[in-house]
């Protein structure tokens, strides 16, 4: 019998509680398909059976049609390669993503041969982080990457050495904060883009948070999913008026985000991903349009002290560029990632992440 939770919603990203409760509302639950891989590897899969367990603990997602299909636990895998399909209702899926990834990071990662985090190693890569960027927020986001039982333990650490927020409840409250943060994950922008057309779904995603979610949270839209940043925070932030407060840049590390500049040699400043040249790009677009007040928040990989030291600089050079930080890589984990590939039957994915077939695939549930 795998451990599991009393309840899963503490242990869940925020923006997949908020993304559920706009969904809910709206009347809008459509079949997904949703994509799970590693980019480490080759290595074994471990997780496919507690992650199993955890849907049939906390998710109807068996009895209204649904299924999973996954590699065999413990079957070898090579990077990118699809080691699982969630296919069902949105609603049935959306609030488990957080740790479902987390099982299978952390079980994966322990059957490759890797150490097991620590908090006092969590510690110290979050000091490294605020000493790199004294003024920023910094966000805790690590819970999709190692098991439940452990976040308490390591939004205590991350806090504790100067992170601001965590992104779980659970975490959040360990660490003495009120509540976990968050808003608008990919998810969200998918669905949407299913029923109102990518052009405008950036815009609807964080227009609907705008009316169903307490005041009180900043409107922090993000606007990376179909490698539109510019277009997208215009549209986005022409839709809100003076309620947004930022834009969120998480551009994916296949693709050059907009405006930004292909890899000339210098890493971090060009190239794939959220880079000083795509984030100056966004920056400058806003402030162009009239749209200053607006701030930007970044993640993927800004635990890196190379990274870190790189937008610093830029921020010497042009000025402030960015208000925040989400990050949830601080200890080395094979990190499996989720995305939405289909929806409603057609296709609909983060630009670059496509669905991908594999006939190795068995049915779990």
């Amino acid at each position: 019998m795998h451990a599991l939770p009393p309840d899963h919603r503490p242990y869940t990203d925020k923006y997949f509680l908020r993304s559920r409760r706009i969904l809910e509302n709206e009347g809008i639950n459509p079949s997904v398909t949703i994509q799970v891989f590693f980019r480490d590897g080759p290595g074994v899969v471990a997780g496919i059976d507690e992650t199993v367990a955890l849907f049939r603990a906390f998710s109807p997602l068996a009895g209204n049609g649904g299924r999973i299909m996954a590699l065999p636990e413990g079957a070898a895998f090579s990077p990118l390669e699809p080691v699982m399909h969630i296919e069902g209702p949105v609603l049935d899926v959306i609030e488990l993503e957080t740790l479902y990834l987390g099982i299978l990071s952390a079980r994966t990662t322990l059957a490759n041969g890797l150490p097991a985090p620590t908090p006092d190693a969590v510690a110290a890569r979050a000091a490294a982080v605020r000493a790199a960027m004294p003024d920023k927020h910094l966000m805790y986001f690590g819970a999709r990457h190692w098991h439940w039982t452990d976040e308490e333990a390591f939004c205590r650490a991350a806090v504790g050495a100067g992170f601001d927020s965590c992104a779980t409840d659970a975490g959040a409250g360990a660490a003495g904060l009120p509540a976990g943060v968050g808003t608008i994950p990919h998810a969200l922008v998918l669905v949407l883009a299913a029923a109102c057309g990518r052009e405008h779904a950036t815009r609807e995603a964080a227009r609907l948070f705008d009316r169903h979610i307490e005041p009180e949270c900043p409107r922090i839209a993000l606007v990376d999913t179909f490698n539109r940043e510019i277009d997208d925070a215009l549209d986005t932030a022409r839709g809100l008026g003076g309620r947004l407060a930022a834009v969120r840049l998480d551009t994916a590390g296949e693709l050059v985000g907009q405006g930004g500049k292909a890899d000339d040699g210098r890493p971090y400043l060009t190239g794939r991903g959220v880079t000083v040249a795509g984030v100056l790009a966004v920056r400058r677009a806003l402030d162009a349009a009239g749209f200053g007040q607006v701030g930007i928040v970044l993640s993927s990989g800004f635990s890196n002290p190379d990274k870190l030291a790189a937008f610093a600089a830029a921020e010497r050079e042009h000025g402030r560029l960015f208000t925040a930080l989400g990050i949830g890589g601080l200890f080395r984990s094979w990190c499996a990632t989720a995305d939405i590939v289909r929806v409603a039957g057609q296709a609909m994915a983060k630009t670059g992440r496509g669905f991908r077939d594999n006939p190795r695939l068995v049915r779990a549930l």
